[in-house]
């Protein structure tokens, strides 16, 4: 199991916590609950929920409510790659083809683009869930569908790829990742991340479901949608859905390993102390991943599936109904994980980050603006 320091922290630090939580929650009344882990060296350790986690039921949230992690996701599936890559099945410059040539037969467009780039957002591979009139558009309509991978794959493609190196943020690479780990394994995603992941971090609560499971562990947070992630809904073609739809029960497979997993705070606590998974790496490359470029996401640099803000690295993600990030600050050892049961809604996610982490308030304004 990861360790992480577990001493209490003092009764004035949590209370200036909770009244910071309890401002920023004024300032966004949409979010029905937020979720917040801080585990310090020099603090000591909190975690705390407020709000509530249905709001039908007025049930109000618990630490120990389960919740979708989104693109948190990718943080799993990219230590999956790296993984392999330490056992010499793989190597960074490889391209598709020459890891997984059926899938590279079926795509030709991605057959030369290499795993480095699939893992840093470099791919010039359209994400699939940010194109009108496909995956996003389709869920909202029929949320119960259960996604085939190569049918994400297909809508990300079939827009049309730039030249590889260009920078831009893509779920459609990470499914591609996944299908190349389950070749070179011959195993189900599901069972790599469980196998290689979570069991040997001590962390029971988090999985990546299958495709015909659309529950969440007891207890858990209901999703909820905001009328900002209404918006980009319809932004993706989507015909208008009420504000505060309630998104528990959708099929979470739209995401793969790139945004379909579940967790809850001490889990996430475990993987951000890890640096994202980094712990299973071998030195070499756990420090390669941490070299940071530009993928397009303006106000966070990446590296091979992690991303900094201010002085954590971690990981934002939303899924339909939750948002949330985890991160973990190695200057400091500070681990940090705030989520919410509502998405679209990463102002309100980085200033009650910024109440645990002064070092983010700057980039919690630039969100806010």
């Amino acid at each position: 199991v990861y360790k992480r320091q577990t001493e209490p922290m003092s009764a004035e630090d949590t209370a200036a916590i909770d009244a910071g939580i309890a401002a920023v929650m004024e300032r966004h009344p949409e979010v029905p609950a937020f979720y917040v882990g801080l585990w310090s060296p020099e603090r000591g350790s909190y975690q705390q929920a407020y709000g509530l986690a249905d709001e039908a039921d007025e049930r109000p949230a618990a630490i120990d409510d389960h919740f979708r992690i989104g693109s948190i996701s990718k943080t799993f599936g990219a230590t999956i790659i790296l993984q392999l890559i330490d056992e010499g099945l793989l190597a960074l410059d490889d391209t598709v083809a020459d890891a997984d040539p059926a899938l590279a037969e079926r795509f030709p467009e991605v057959a030369d683009i290499t795993i480095r780039d699939l893992l840093g957002m470099t791919s010039g591979i359209p994400d699939y869930m940010n194109v009108a009139d496909a995956a996003v558009a389709a869920l909202a309509q029929a949320p119960d569908t259960q996604w085939d991978p190569d049918q994400l794959i297909r809508y990300g493609v079939e827009r049309g790829l730039a030249p590889a190196g260009t920078p831009g943020y893509s779920t459609t690479g990470y499914v591609i990742l996944q299908e190349i780990a389950e070749t070179l394994t011959g195993k189900p995603i599901q069972e790599l991340v469980t196998e290689r992941l979570t069991e040997p971090l001590g962390m029971p609560d988090t999985a990546l479901p299958y495709n015909d499971d659309t529950t969440l562990p007891e207890p858990f947070a209901r999703g909820y949608m905001s009328p900002a992630c209404v918006a980009e809904l319809v932004d993706d073609g989507a015909e208008p859905i009420p504000d505060d739809t309630d998104t528990t029960d959708w099929n979470a497979s739209y995401g793969q390993i790139g945004g379909s997993m579940h967790s809850d705070l001490d889990d996430l606590g475990i993987w951000a102390a890890s640096m994202s998974g980094s712990a299973l790496l071998s030195e070499e490359l756990a420090a390669e991943r941490l070299e940071m470029h530009d993928a397009g996401l303006v106000v966070w640099p990446y590296g091979l599936g992690i991303m900094q803000a201010g002085t954590q690295f971690g990981h934002e993600g939303e899924a339909f109904g939750w948002e949330g990030w985890a991160g973990h600050d190695p200057e400091t050892g500070e681990t940090f994980v705030v989520f919410t049961n509502t998405c679209s809604d990463t102002p309100a996610l980085f200033s009650a980050l910024a109440v645990l982490d002064p070092g983010v308030q700057d980039l919690a304004d630039l969100l806010d603006q």
